[in-house]
């Protein structure tokens, strides 16, 4: 089994390598090819911000990998930039984009809005997420069509992850649920009180990434607890879940807490009952759904401002 992920790098300078692509060989555990990344960026936040390369759309003729305002088409054998496209009309902090419907679809997390575009990078559609603010989480509302000219630049919602599940397009922010694009019907709840491997880790919602559909649950990536989340896909509401704790990494060669932490897990992808997971310095594990065991860790990076950013499945 292939994977394909993306980096950023944390805190890094402009000039610097801020990101990087790599395709790695989960059963030989090889990295067989990687490419740095190196654009300038203008968003110098050190979270974060502007750097490295985001989410993927792997297609059966092609690899779409993005980074914070476009998009960069690969050939799917070579790994060869043919085409890129740009847009920060439209664009700002992408993170997750998947295929849906002979479309992509992205999220344009600066303006919490989501984005269609053909093949082709037509912009087929723009959308801005609505919401309520609570004191421990968020709840998403409702959407409306809206133009480079119209939108705003508020990042209430942080709407950060996109997956297909049911023959449907959903949708959720950092602190939110999981809701249908369509007619953004709640799907699936985070629960305000989370419990990791059993007993209580916080009082209020983890940061959420990367929602994926798995036989009759959700799974997520509960970043803020270095967890992975199973929730119950026919219970709307704080209903049952299982959360398993990430092993954190030892093999961490830099450190600052402010802007980086050890086990910053983010990037999801299944293939069978094979969940390959993304955590941070950049390293991939492998955790198996039936024994509910991880198999394996391959480490890409020991700098912890190495972060996986996107991941999915190549073969």
């Amino acid at each position: 089994m292939k994977i394909i992920c993306t980096t950023v790098v944390r805190a890094a300078k402009q000039g610097d390598i801020h990101g990087g692509l790599y395709v790695v060989d989960v059963d030989t555990e090889e990295v067989v090819h990687h490419e740095p990344y190196q654009k300038d960026f203008i968003n110098d936040n050190e979270r974060g911000g502007e750097r490295g390369l985001r989410g993927i759309c792997v297609l059966p003729d092609r690899i779409i990998v993005s980074d914070s305002a476009g998009f960069i088409e690969l050939d799917k054998n070579t790994y060869e930039i043919k085409r890129t496209f740009k847009d920060s009309d439209y664009f700002k902090s992408i993170h997750e984009i998947v295929f849906h419907e002979d479309h992509i679809w992205a999220t344009s997390t600066a303006y919490d809005a989501v984005v269609k575009l053909d093949l082709d990078f037509n912009i087929k559609g723009f959308w801005e997420i609505l919401g309520k603010n609570f004191e421990n989480h968020k709840l998403l509302t409702d959407k409306k069509e809206i133009t480079p000219a119209t939108k705003t630049e508020n990042d209430n919602y942080h709407i950060n992850s996109l997956c297909v599940a049911d023959g449907k397009l959903k949708v959720s922010g950092l602190l939110t649920p999981l809701y249908n694009f369509d007619d953004m019907t709640e799907v699936c709840s985070v629960p305000t009180i989370s419990m990791l491997d059993g007993k209580p880790a916080g009082n209020q919602n983890s940061f959420v990434h990367n929602f994926y559909e798995y036989e009759d649950v959700f799974v997520a990536n509960l970043t803020s607890y270095s967890a992975i989340g199973f929730f119950d896909k026919q219970f709307v509401g704080y209903g049952w879940y299982n959360n398993i704790g990430i092993p954190r990494s030892k093999n961490v060669k830099y450190q600052v807490d402010e802007v980086a932490v050890n086990n910053w897990n983010r990037g999801l992808a299944r293939k069978g009952d094979k969940l390959i997971i993304g955590s941070s310095p950049a390293r991939i594990l492998v955790y198996d759904l039936k024994s509910r065991e991880f198999e394996k860790e391959i480490a890409l990076e020991t700098d912890i401002r190495h972060a996986i950013h996107g991941l999915e499945v190549l073969e």
